[in-house]
C-alpha cells in the first residue's frame, strides 16, 4: 500500500509542475461556511483533510492529497483512497476544496509580544513611513492623552527623515515644540535608537558629559550638544515603560493569536523576559492558550558577570522544559545596525554617514570577551544565537564559532547568526564548514521604498547593491531559515517575506504606498536579483529548516507521520502562483496540534 501512496504522491507533484504558471490560480473559492469563529466541535484533534494539495516539506519534498489526524498526531499522509485503515467515525472531515496544506510556518527570530504592547498601551508609530504623518501622529497622541506624566512610544523610522537627521536621528527640537514640560521616549522600530525631547534627557540626568556605555552612542550636534537620541547600549540610561502583570499577559496572548492568524505555529523568541516574563508563556501553555512552539533566549550582557549569566541560563533552561516552551539559547548582539551607524564594517562608512573617514561602526562586545563567551556558551551546551549586520562583525563572530568548534565539546549546537545585511563572498562557505545557521529575514531584501536611497545607499555606497545574501547560502550547503524580527518587520506575513526572497522586489506595495509592479525584474526597487531562490527553498527555510533551529524537527516542521499536526492551509498554491501574487495569499486555517486555533472568514479572504 506505501508503495501505491508514494506513487500517487509522485504523479501529483509531477502535474503541479507541469501545469505551473503565472496566471494560473488552482485554488477554488472559499466556503460560505467559513468563519472567524472556533468553536469547541471544530477544535477536535481527530480529524481528516482532504481534497486539497499538501506540500508536505518532507526530504522528497512530496506531494498528497489527503492527511488523516488522531490524538493531534499525523498518522497517515497520502492519497484520499486509501485512508480506509486510517479514518474513523468520529473524525471530522475537513474538505479543502482544492486549497493547500503547508507546514506551519515558523518565525526563526522575533520578539514577542511584537507590538501588541504598543498598540494597546503607548503611542504606535509602527509602519509609519513619512516624516509628516509621523509629526502627526505624536502631535495627536500627546493631545488626547494630557494627564500623562511621560510620553513613550515604538515604531518610528529613521528615514522618514533626510538630511543630517537620517544619520543622528531626528533632533529633539521636534518633540520639544509638541510639548516641553513632559518627557517624551519614542523608540525606534529596530529598536536600536532611542528619540527623546530635552525634559526626557533632563530627567533621566543625561548631559554633554554623560559617558555612554560600551557599544552606546550619545548623539551630540557641531558644537557638542545633546542632538535628541541614544543608540544601541546608550538606551540603557532611560528606564523603560512598565506594564502591569495582566497587560503583559493580555499583549503576549493577543501576540500569539496574531502569529496563528498569519499561519505560524513556531516561534525562536529573542530575548525573552525583557517585554514579558517567561513566566507569562508558562500562564497561557496553562490556560490551553499556548498555541505556537515556543523557544527562549536571553540576551547576554556584554558588561555583565558572564558566568552570573550563565548560572541564571541554566536555571531557566531547567524551569522552561514543557510541552510548547524550551529554553536552551543564549542572545549576543555582536553589532549596531546600518541605520544607527553602529554596523561594523570591514571597510569604513560613506561620507553622508557623517562619520570620521575611517569609522567602521561600532562593536558590542569586547571581541576577546566574546569569542570566550561563545567557548564557554557552547561547553555548556547552550545555542548561540547572534545579532550581526556588518561584514566586519559577521567576520569576528565566525572567527569566535570556529574557536568555539574547536575548544567545546563536540556537539549539535546548531548556533546561528541572524540579519547578515553584509557578508563578504569569502564568507558565506565558512558558515556551511561550521554548522552555523544562516538566520534571515527576507522581507528586507529588495529596495525598500522611504528607505533604500535615504540610508543604505548613501551610508553603504555600492555595498548596498549587495546587501541581504539568499541564493550565495544555499549554493553553499548552509542551512538557511527565515524570520521577520517582528516588531522591526511590523506586519510579519510570511508569504510578502516569500515573494520577496523569490523576487528580490516589492512585495504588497499597499503597504508602502507606492505603485505596484508587473514584471519581477521592475528595477526600480530590484535588489541584486542573482539571490533570488526558489519557492521550495523559502517553504522549507520557513518550516522544517525552522523547526530544525529550535531543535524540534523530530516533532514538528513538516508532514509526516508521527508529528505534531501542525499545518497552515491557504487560498493559493505559492508554487504554482505568479511570484508577484505569492503576498496576496490568506490563511484559510492554522492548525496547532490538531486543533484549529484560527478560521479567517469569508470576508478576511475575499
Amino acid at each position: 500500500m506505501y508503495g501505491k501512496i508514494i506513487f500517487v504522491s509522485i504523479v501529483l507533484l509531477s502535474l503541479l509542475l507541469l501545469n505551473a504558471g503565472c496566471t494560473q490560480d488552482i485554488i477554488e473559492e472559499v466556503s460560505d461556511e467559513e468563519t472567524s469563529e472556533v468553536d469547541d466541535e471544530e477544535t477536535s484533534s481527530d480529524m481528516i483533510l482532504t481534497n486539497g494539495t499538501v506540500y508536505t516539506a518532507d526530504k522528497n519534498g512530496t506531494i498528497a492529497d489527503t492527511v488523516v489526524v488522531k490524538n493531534g498526531k499525523i498518522i497517515f499522509v497520502g492519497a484520499a483512497a486509501y485512508i480506509g485503515d486510517y479514518q474513523e467515525e468520529s473524525m471530522k472531515i475537513i474538505d479543502l476544496e482544492g486549497a493547500m496544506v503547508l507546514p506551519g510556518m515558523i518565525d526563526g527570530h522575533l520578539h514577542a509580544p511584537g507590538t501588541k504592547l504598543t498598540e494597546m498601551y503607548s503611542m504606535n508609530l509602527n509602519g509609519i513611513l513619512r516624516e509628516e504623518e509621523t509629526m502627526e501622529t505624536i502631535g495627536k497622541y500627546i493631545k488626547d492623552n494630557p494627564n500623562l506624566e511621560i510620553y513613550y512610544g515604538s515604531g518610528f523610522s529613521i528615514g522618514a527623515f533626510d538630511g543630517e537627521e537620517s544619520n543622528k536621528g531626528p533632533n529633539k527640537s521636534r518633540l520639544d515644540a509638541l510639548c516641553s514640560d513632559k518627557p517624551i521616549v519614542l523608540n525606534s522600530y529596530d529598536g536600536h535608537v532611542t528619540w527623546m525631547n530635552s525634559k526626557a534627557f533632563e530627567v533621566f540626568g543625561i548631559t554633554k558629559d554623560t559617558k555612554a556605555p560600551l557599544g552606546g552612542v550619545i548623539e551630540k550636534d557641531v558644537e557638542g550638544a545633546l542632538w535628541g537620541t541614544l543608540k544601541e547600549s546608550a538606551q540603557e540610561l532611560v528606564p523603560p515603560q512598565e506594564f502591569t502583570q495582566e497587560q503583559k499577559i493580555e499583549a503576549l496572548k493577543q501576540f500569539v493569536s496574531f502569529m496563528n492568524s498569519l499561519g505560524y505555529t513556531g516561534i525562536m523568541s529573542i530575548s525573552a523576559g525583557d517585554s514579558v516574563p517567561l513566566e507569562d508563556y508558562k500562564t497561557l501553555e496553562k490556560n490551553g492558550e499556548l498555541t505556537l512552539h515556543v523557544s527562549a533566549s536571553m540576551t547576554m550582557d556584554p558588561e555583565g558577570d558572564i558566568e552570573a549569566q550563565f548560572e541564571e541560563a541554566k536555571i531557566l533552561r531547567e524551569t522552561y522544559d514543557t510541552e510548547n516552551i524550551k529554553f536552551n539559547t543564549l542572545k549576543f548582539f555582536a553589532d549596531g545596525v546600518v541605520e544607527g551607524i553602529t554596523g561594523y564594517l570591514l571597510e569604513p562608512y560613506e561620507s553622508a554617514a557623517g562619520k570620521k573617514a575611517d569609522y567602521l561602526g561600532e562593536m558590542q562586545w569586547d571581541v576577546g570577551i566574546m569569542q570566550d563567551a561563545f567557548v564557554a556558551a557552547n561547553s555548556k551546551g547552550f545555542q548561540i544565537h547572534v545579532h550581526s549586520i556588518g561584514d566586519g562583525s559577521t567576520r569576528l563572530v565566525l572567527d569566535g564559532l570556529e574557536k568555539a568548534k574547536k575548544e567545546a565539546p563536540e556537539g549539535d549546537y546548531r548556533n546561528v547568526i541572524t540579519h547578515l545585511q553584509l557578508v563578504a563572498p569569502e564568507d558565506i562557505q565558512r558558515f556551511a564548514e561550521l554548522d552555523v545557521i544562516a538566520c534571515t529575514q527576507p522581507y528586507w531584501a529588495f529596495k525598500e521604498p522611504e528607505w533604500w536611497e535615504v540610508i543604505d545607499a548613501p551610508f553603504l555606497g555600492d555595498r548596498a547593491e549587495k546587501e541581504y545574501p539568499l541564493q550565495s547560502f544555499y549554493n553553499a550547503g548552509v542551512k538557511v531559515t527565515s524570520s521577520s524580527d517582528h516588531p522591526v518587520t511590523p506586519y510579519p506575513n510570511p508569504f510578502w517575506a516569500i515573494e520577496t526572497g523569490v523576487t528580490r522586489n516589492l512585495a504588497n506595495a499597499e503597504f508602502y504606498g507606492v505603485e505596484k509592479i508587473t514584471n519581477k525584474d521592475d528595477p526600480q526597487w530590484l535588489l541584486w536579483p542573482e539571490e533570488r531562490v526558489s519557492v521550495t527553498d523559502m517553504l522549507k527555510a520557513y518550516t522544517i529548516n525552522g523547526a530544525y533551529q529550535l531543535f524540534g524537527e523530530a516533532e514538528f516542521g513538516s508532514i509526516e507521520v508521527g508529528k505534531s499536526a501542525d499545518f497552515v492551509v491557504i487560498d493559493k498554491n505559492p508554487i504554482d502562483l505568479c511570484p508577484l501574487k505569492i503576498d496576496s495569499i490568506k490563511v484559510k486555517k492554522t492548525i496547532f496540534r490538531g486543533k484549529i486555533v484560527y478560521e479567517a472568514s469569508e470576508e478576511n479572504i475575499n
